[in-house]
């Protein structure tokens, strides 16, 4: 019979939490499930014997999908006061998605818990992601034929949008953190959707058992995903190094590449340098799937005319190079309103900032094809004139393009002083 789980020791909170430091105001992500909760009241535990930890703040999201959810938020704010938290709810409202509703409201979840961030003037995030959740992360992506990335194992930090998303308990089993509570006497609520096998990751969730059975428990899944992220940050330098000499970044938002550097490196890394590339210029969250990044890479290498739209982007051979472009789409690109002083992130691509003293308010939208005659043309003939055609431009009340700042083209030179352009993330290569 095997040993009853040991709860987390005081000189493992103290581990767990070691990172912290440079932060002074904290939030703590709490649903009202064991994990949370622990987090909650490890973090408690942590701040009674540690006098330079940061300052916290609760913040538990009612996504309001079903009976009881204001309860259950109501729950977690008396438990977090008890624990001598200030904690405060913010609720999910709107429409809510027929489908895909768990990625629907996990992406509402964190822009919810950015914002609250900001509100309380903190600088980090702490989720309670275990082990368990690691384990069961890396059996969804296998099912999915996730490639080496999607296997690697979660990060214990990352950037979330100026916020910093911290999982101090990637190493801890569940069933220890559950003894956790029990010995302090704290209680939880179980989410009724943490049963419903509709979802693949309590089906995977089921089938851990099984697994452990044969030596896969969820400590050999979670140490599995760890070496394949320490082989993909090997594979993610080569990608850098290729990038930063050969893919051509452009002004206007696309690059390109030869063909015959993608033809000489390993597939491994030629895959991952168009996923890249996919993400940067669609200016999406999620890239394609690995099978659709396969085919067209084939397409790419193998046909000398090849065209293909893939997430939210074209890709077009011509001749000896690849170029890869934003797609407009059905719905086309964005019309995004900025008054005086004021900036926004256009498509995903561009962070645009208007001086306070500026002429007028503007509007960010496609040059379209007036590229041809707002600077566009100093572009290499090879270029496809869709490409230049998605390059943002800004218009002040009529239909004529005040400024189009990737072209060096300003109508008026009180403009030229008053837009302040530039990309949105790193680019993946050298600009131009």
């Amino acid at each position: 019979m095997p040993a009853a789980p040991e709860p987390v020791s005081v000189d493992e909170t103290a581990r767990v939490f070691a990172g912290l430091t440079p932060h002074e105001r904290i939030v703590l992500a709490v649903s009202g499930g064991s994990d949370s909760m622990a987090l909650m009241a490890l973090y408690g535990r942590h701040r009674s014997i540690t006098p330079e930890a940061p300052d916290a703040v609760v913040v538990t999201v009612d996504h309001d999908l079903r009976a009881g959810s204001a309860e259950d938020a109501g729950f977690v704010v008396d438990a977090a006061e008890r624990l001598g938290f200030s904690a405060i709810v913010r609720r999910w409202t709107g429409d809510k998605p027929g489908s895909d509703i768990q990625a629907a409201a996990r992406e509402a979840r964190y822009r919810i818990l950015r914002e609250a961030a900001s509100e309380q003037g903190a600088t980090a995030i702490l989720t309670a992601h275990t082990r368990d959740d690691q384990a069961e992360t890396f059996l969804m992506r296998l099912a999915r034929g996730s490639g080496l990335k999607g296997l690697s194992a979660m990060p214990a930090t990352r950037d979330l949008g100026g916020v910093e998303l911290v999982r101090p308990l990637l190493g801890v089993g569940r069933d220890r953190l559950r003894a956790t509570l029990h010995e302090a006497g704290i209680g939880f609520r179980d989410d009724p959707s943490n049963g419903n096998t509709r979802f693949a990751r309590v089906r995977m969730r089921a089938l851990m058992p099984a697994l452990a059975s044969e030596g896969l428990d969820a400590k050999r899944l979670a140490d599995t995903a760890a070496r394949l992220a320490r082989a993909d940050r090997a594979v993610d330098a080569m990608v850098e190094r290729l990038a930063a000499t050969h893919v051509e970044v452009h002004e206007g938002g696309f690059l390109s590449c030869p063909v015959a550097v993608l033809t000489e490196a390993e597939e491994e890394v030629r895959l991952r340098l168009l996923v890249a590339a996919l993400g940067w210029v669609g200016g999406g969250v999620y890239g394609p799937r690995l099978e659709a990044a396969e085919r067209a890479m084939a397409r790419i290498i193998g046909d000398p005319v090849a065209r293909m739209t893939l997430a939210g982007t074209r890709l077009v051979r011509r001749r000896d190079r690849v170029f890869v472009f934003r797609e407009a789409g059905r719905a086309g690109l964005p019309r995004d309103h900025v008054a005086p002083g004021g900036s926004l992130v256009w498509d995903g691509r561009f962070r645009i900032a208007l001086a306070p003293d500026a002429p007028d308010a503007v509007t960010v939208a496609p040059v379209g094809t007036a590229w041809r005659k707002l600077g566009g043309r100093g572009y290499d003939g090879r270029v496809p004139a869709a490409a230049l055609a998605a390059v943002p431009a800004v218009y002040a009340g009529g239909d004529e393009a005040v400024a189009v700042p990737a072209f060096g083209h300003f109508a008026d030179p009180r403009w030229a002083g008053s837009i302040a352009t530039g990309f949105a993330s790193p680019p993946p290569g050298r600009r131009l």
